[in-house]
């Protein structure tokens, strides 16, 4: 249920936020639950991030990304400069089989001005016809999930985006993920995950440390960083302790020395 609430908010601002769209906007109701238990709000009772907190945020990245399924006309891919600066980037696609072997492939430079932003059909990056939605079934499926990375000119990660056009069910290959703690030059506790093929929806479960970023999709062949820093209520010195989740996956623990 967590996971299909992240889900949802981050597909219907990347549809409202595409340069295609007429909306102007929305509201999020409501900030925090009023007590323990399902709730409207996108941090619980006691000011924790729910799932949902966690999508908007990535969804309301000044320097963003989104899919958008056109059917037979493809994979829309919008990218958005909300910043007031010039912002050279870079696009990588890859269309993954089994969720880990790359049967298509592309990149793009780009260049987008103070408020711009832009659609790019995923075809320009490939350099050919390629069915990346399975719109047109011209034969069995060649991959079931498609991966795309927005990065500046030096290759630091802005965003990524994940397009299943199978249906996520169908891209259910049981990830093998890795848990390796290490820090940051601030002394900032850093959780490092990796894993052999895409992983969906991966959770952070600590104690008394909270991730700067969780329910998002993990993809292969890229260790993914996140920032652990101590709740309100912790107690001094926390120490990172948890459980690393993804749906059709094993839980991995993880605790520091």
């Amino acid at each position: 249920g967590r996971a299909a609430v992240a889900e949802v908010m981050e597909a219907t601002f990347a549809e409202w936020r595409r340069p295609g769209s007429s909306c102007a906007g929305a509201l999020v109701w409501t900030f925090q639950d009023l007590a323990p238990g399902a709730g409207w709000g996108v941090v619980a009772h006691d000011g924790r991030p729910k799932s949902a907190w966690h999508a908007l945020k990535r969804a309301f990245r000044p320097l963003g990304l989104a899919l958008t399924d056109e059917g037979t006309n493809g994979l829309a891919i919008h990218v958005v400069n909300d910043t007031a600066e010039e912002q050279a980037l870079r696009l990588d696609l890859t269309c993954l089989r089994d969720g880990r072997l790359a049967v298509a492939s592309g990149t793009k430079d780009l260049v987008l001005a103070p408020r711009e932003a832009r659609t790019i059909a995923a075809t320009d990056l490939i350099g050919a016809f390629f069915d990346v939605t399975y719109a047109f079934r011209f034969g069995p499926p060649s991959h079931d999930c498609t991966h795309v990375r927005l990065s500046t000119a030096d290759g630091t990660t802005l965003d990524e985006a994940f397009h299943f056009p199978l249906g996520r069910p169908a891209a259910a290959r049981g990830a093998l993920i890795g848990a390796t703690l290490d820090r940051d030059a601030d002394g900032t506790d850093v959780l490092v995950l990796e894993t052999d093929r895409v992983a969906q929806s991966v959770s952070v479960e600590d104690a008394a440390l909270e991730p700067e970023d969780n329910w998002f999709h993990l993809a292969p062949g890229r260790a993914k960083r996140i920032r652990l820093t101590p709740r309100p209520d912790s107690e001094a010195p926390a120490r990172p302790s948890g459980l690393v989740r993804a749906l059709y996956a094993d839980a991995i623990p993880y605790s520091a020395a």
